[in-house]
């Protein structure tokens, strides 16, 4: 399952669950196909709640800080 949840107004917010997959299947002979296609799958439900509240999804990792 996924689950998304969008502010519409101050106090206002909007849940979505939805299926992602029936199961997840992995199989040793073709792993990182499979693994591909289903983190396609979420990329691409990411990307509809994305474009629906851009301003909404926020990175509290410092991708472009000083290296460690």
């Amino acid at each position: 399952m996924l689950l998304f949840c969008l502010r519409r107004s101050n106090k206002v917010y909007d849940l979505y669950v939805e299926p992602f997959a029936e199961s997840i299947d992995l199989p040793d002979e073709s792993r990182e196909a499979a693994l591909g296609r289903y983190a396609s799958a979420f990329a691409a439900r990411l990307d509809h709640y994305c474009r629906q509240s851009p301003l909404q999804w926020f990175n509290f990792y410092d991708f472009w800080g000083k290296p460690i």
